[in-house]
């Protein structure tokens, strides 16, 4: 740094800054501007701190299966009914579920009892059915609700419950009917569940109604 010589009582030579090589428009680091830096930086520190949590979070499985039996179609029948006049106006629906003797992947266990079990049935819009069943009859089953989707397909849920259904026994048959305005022929499908067996569709042999 650039001294200027002064002389004190002493005569002795002594140092002293030279201001004038400071430039003046030169800004001094003061505490605003170490504020408005660690705020800038603030987001920095966030985003480092979420990474960790984000990882941590591991991806969701898939729950065991709870699987103790298999269900499967017995019966499985759909029939359309006609007017005097040729007009079809229902359809006649027939069901029946079995507890079947083995289960498991390698088919090397022994199914255990099944105490309750739901059926669905789903109608396209073509088949323009009822709210509800006109006629309902099968030991210890039950109409328990009739959903319709956007595109006017209605979805029945039945429901078994009874004594314990041993393996290769079947339910009693479900037999119902709904009034419907038929065009013509029209595509059915149904399914089956219980809580210790997993779903299982209907044969698609059944699925047709004349």
């Amino acid at each position: 740094m650039p001294t200027t010589p002064l002389r004190g009582d002493s005569g002795a030579h002594s140092r002293a800054p030279d201001v004038s090589a400071v430039p003046s428009g030169t800004p001094s680091t003061d505490r605003r501007s170490i504020v408005r830096a660690a705020l800038w930086s603030a987001p920095v520190i966030a985003i480092a701190f979420a990474t960790p949590a984000a990882a941590a979070s591991a991806a969701p499985t898939s729950p065991a299966t709870r699987a103790t039996s298999t269900i499967v179609f017995d019966t499985w029948q759909n029939n359309a009914h006609w007017d005097g006049s040729g007009h079809r106006t229902g359809l006649d629906t027939r069901i029946q579920v079995q507890n079947r003797y083995w289960t498991g992947s390698d088919f090397a266990a022994v199914s255990a009892p099944v105490t309750t079990l739901s059926v669905r049935v789903r109608y396209p819009a073509s088949a323009r059915v009822g709210a509800r069943p006109v006629a309902l009859a099968g030991d210890g089953w039950s109409w328990t609700a009739a959903t319709a989707d956007l595109k006017g397909a209605v979805e029945y849920v039945f429901t078994w419950s009874g004594g314990a259904l041993a393996a290769s026994r079947s339910t009693p048959e479900l037999t119902y009917t709904l009034n419907a305005d038929v065009p013509g022929q029209v595509q059915l499908s149904a399914s089956a569940s219980a809580p210790n067996a997993d779903p299982v569709a209907a044969p698609s042999w059944g699925d047709t109604a004349y």
